[in-house]
């Protein structure tokens, strides 16, 4: 289902306008043998191209119309393929003052600095400076065979190691040409949604406690916390490290399946109520409704930002992998229109219940499942998964049973760049906090 396009003497602008045509999506600009590269997801057909540009130089995307693409790194494409950046617009007057934030924060806060652009409270502006710790994941990667890459997939980030070592190890299977069985989609797409379930429950607890109700986010942490040690005694690690392999897992899995619907349904019985609690918490709605609004543009976004801001978009239904197929019995994305904190919290919330009600129906399969030795072969795979955060894109090239090049291109690295939008439009320095926890996006995605 992969194929290589040549064209010659097209711009990148218009490669990825023509991309983007039917409803089709840019997934990753890259460099590949001497040239550029656009890697397309054909939304229709379902299957993932690529467009060979020649070597440039390119006007940089992020300037021409496509902003999802403005945190692609610059050292990672060749020299001379890009144009000279602009930089990004000042914003000046009098009385205005810059509030900076970072790159150290409070608790574990990832190394990120804002630049936050107040008159008095209101803020008109907000620069993000990164790569304080970029850690060249792609390059560590290079030269390593498939199970030493995989370890490295698996700690991009924490709170999506499932979705990384899926993604790579759909990559893999695709350049192998090989396909895992049933028993194990089921298994794969399982934890999947117990990965999802922790992670949006730790992102709805961040969300309670900037807004002040820290019983209700100690209420979730604890629920984030079960879910965690359900993990652990699944797998044998609380984010699920090791569990999935290219052709299967790498370990063998405990048997949860006596205890897995008492578990779910305590969950699911603890999270309405808190739900419901902060539902009828006038003080908490009044922070979330009209906070951090994204404003109408055309931003290619993912997730749980993308679907609150009226972007239907969700792989596990729209491109199905693993046993989304049996799990989806119908398509169903919980979705929100106008874009701000309260949107995000409810797309949220809707997606931990879909995540219980999908344990529930893949719970069944317990540790069966079968792990396949892998052939010896040079190829080129693609992996596309939807992650907590959303879309998760690998394209990983093999040669002599060794990782030549690797591709990621993350949800949050999408994102980034609708929070320096959604900031100044109309909200005060008070609402920081809010807003940044409703996003609460990955700076380790974003700084591979």
């Amino acid at each position: 289902m992969r194929k290589t396009q040549e064209v010659a003497d097209v711009s990148l602008i218009a490669a990825c306008e023509q991309a983007a045509q039917g409803g089709n999506k840019v997934l990753d600009v890259f460099p590949a043998e001497d040239a550029v590269r656009v890697a397309v997801w054909e939304k229709v057909a379902g299957a993932i191209t690529e467009v060979d540009l020649g070597a440039g130089p390119h006007p940089r995307p992020s300037r021409q119309g496509f902003p999802s693409l403005r945190f692609a790194e610059e050292q990672d494409f060749l020299p001379g393929t890009f144009a000279e950046a602009v930089a990004d617009p000042e914003v000046v007057g009098d009385g205005m003052h810059v509030v900076p934030l970072g790159p150290v924060r409070a608790d574990v806060a990832e190394a990120l600095r804002y630049e936050l652009n107040a008159l008095g409270d209101e803020i008109h502006g907000l620069t993000l400076r990164r790569g304080y710790k970029r850690r060249g994941v792609a390059a560590r990667m290079r030269g390593l065979e498939v199970p030493s890459a995989l370890e490295v997939a698996e700690r991009v980030t924490g709170t999506s190691t499932v979705a990384h070592a899926l993604a790579f190890s759909l990559a893999v299977e695709d350049a192998l040409g090989v396909e895992a069985d049933g028993g194990t989609s089921v298994l794969r797409s399982a934890l999947a949604e117990l990965e999802r379930l922790h992670s949006h429950l730790g992102d709805l607890a961040a969300l309670a406690a900037s807004t002040g109700t820290v019983v209700a986010a100690a209420d979730l942490y604890r629920l984030r916390e079960t879910v965690l040690r359900l993990a652990a005694r699944w797998t044998g690690h609380r984010y699920l490290r090791g569990a999935i392999a290219p052709g299967g897992w790498r370990h063998g899995l405990a048997d949860v399946r006596g205890e897995l619907p008492a578990v779910l349904e305590d969950i699911e019985g603890q999270f309405l109520a808190v739900r419901r609690a902060l539902d009828r918490t006038n003080s908490f709605l009044d922070r979330l409704h009209g906070a951090g609004r994204i404003p109408a543009a055309p931003l290619d976004l993912v997730g749980v930002v993308g679907r609150s801001a009226g972007v239907r978009e969700d792989v596990r239904w729209d491109r199905p992998y693993a046993a989304y197929p049996e799990l989806c019995h119908r398509r169903h994305i919980p979705g929100y229109a106008a874009g701000d904190a309260f949107g995000r919290y409810y797309v949220r919330c809707e997606e931990v219940l879909q995540s219980i009600a999908m344990l529930r129906r893949a719970g069944w399969a317990g540790c069966e499942g079968l792990s396949m030795p892998l052939p010896s072969r040079d190829g080129i795979g693609h992996g596309l998964v939807e992650s907590p955060r959303g879309r998760l894109f690998y394209r990983v090239e093999l040669r002599s049973g060794k990782v030549q090049s690797c591709r990621i291109r993350t949800a949050s690295s999408i994102n980034w760049v609708a929070v320096p939008l959604a900031v100044p439009n109309h909200n005060i320095l008070q609402d920081f906090p809010i807003i940044d926890a409703s996003f609460n996006l990955s700076v380790a995605s974003l700084d591979l």
